[in-house]
């Protein structure tokens, strides 16, 4: 409920109000560059999904980042293909590698040395082509956030840039999010990569998800296809595809509700509440569209326990 009482105390003292999203570096780094031009504004992250909500969609948002359009927005900076547009001002490019780079011209901050260095960060993170240490650092750091700590993470990049790693907070949640990717590796390890990789998890982990995609896509797999089960009937697909081939994700993505880029996508939709397994057998029947038969199909364990159930028809 705190993220509605950020918009009414927001909307009440006349700050100027962003939504961006919550998943990822690029998301966090795009409120980071709202900050940076507008440190007396208030920033609500949220995930694609919720972007349909109510209270969502009853407001005018000042600044939207790397979003679907939640229906009111002034200025929007995106780059996901299968976003539609709807602000006032729209700073869209589907050829983008990153929304932190659209939110730069959008905020007039061309050449702001902090600005520009966040969203040099983005690139790196949101193409999955890390290479500096900062990036490193910061996409652990985000990865293992709660949502507070994401908003911490937002505004100290908007005050110091690059310096925020001599943040010892900030360097503890990077240190924890090394550890979890110490686990992604462990998982990834454990299944024989082929041409495409179908996984089901059949509860929740924490683990960053897209990670593992991208982390099977290294070893050799050219599409990824994740299916988490996140509650009694609510699925969260992640798509992952490698650059050089054919795979389009947005299809896979779209078929379930979702959207995003073409090598990267995903959705989160629900089955009838009656039929909770529907979701599992809805995610088969589109990956079996998309993948090339004989896929196998793995189930991730409680334990991480990676197990083979069958392959695709």
């Amino acid at each position: 409920m705190w993220r509605p009482l950020t918009v009414l105390l927001a909307k009440a003292s006349g700050r100027p109000l962003a939504l961006c999203d919550v998943g990822d570096f690029d998301g966090v780094g795009s409120a980071a560059v709202f900050l940076r031009a507008r440190p007396d504004g208030a920033v609500v992250l949220a995930a694609p999904s919720e972007v349909k909500k109510r209270w969502v969609r009853l407001v005018t948002w000042d600044f939207v980042a790397d979003l679907p359009c939640p229906g009111k927005a002034k200025v929007r900076a995106d780059h996901h293909r299968t976003n539609s547009p709807c602000a006032e001002r729209e700073y869209y490019d589907a050829e983008a590698p990153c929304a932190a780079i659209l939110a730069v011209r959008a905020m007039g901050l061309e050449g702001d040395p902090i600005a520009e260095s966040i969203a040099a960060i983005a690139v790196e993170t949101d193409t999955a082509n890390i290479r500096t240490e900062e990036a490193r650092l910061l996409d652990a750091a985000v990865r293992a956030a709660s949502y507070g700590e994401k908003l911490y993470i937002a505004n100290i990049l908007a005050r110091e840039g690059l310096n925020a790693l001599k943040d010892d907070k900030l360097m503890g949640l990077a240190q924890r999010g090394l550890k979890i990717s110490e686990v992604v590796m462990d998982v990834a390890s454990k299944v024989d990569v082929s041409e495409a990789v179908v996984l089901y998890s059949p509860r929740r982990l924490p683990i960053p998800y897209r990670q593992l995609a991208i982390e099977l896509e290294r070893r050799g797999a050219a599409l990824v296809l994740i299916l988490v089960k996140r509650g009694y009937r609510t699925y969260r697909l992640y798509c992952g595809a490698r650059r050089e081939t054919n795979y389009d994700c947005t299809k896979v993505a779209v078929a379930l509700g979702g959207g995003g880029h073409k090598y990267a996508a995903g959705a989160q939709y629900k089955s009838p509440f009656y039929r909770p397994g529907e979701g599992l057998d809805r995610f088969l029947s589109v990956a079996r569209a998309a993948a090339p038969p004989g896929t196998p199909i793995y189930v991730l364990r409680d334990d991480y326990a990676v197990q083979k159930e069958g392959e695709l028809g």
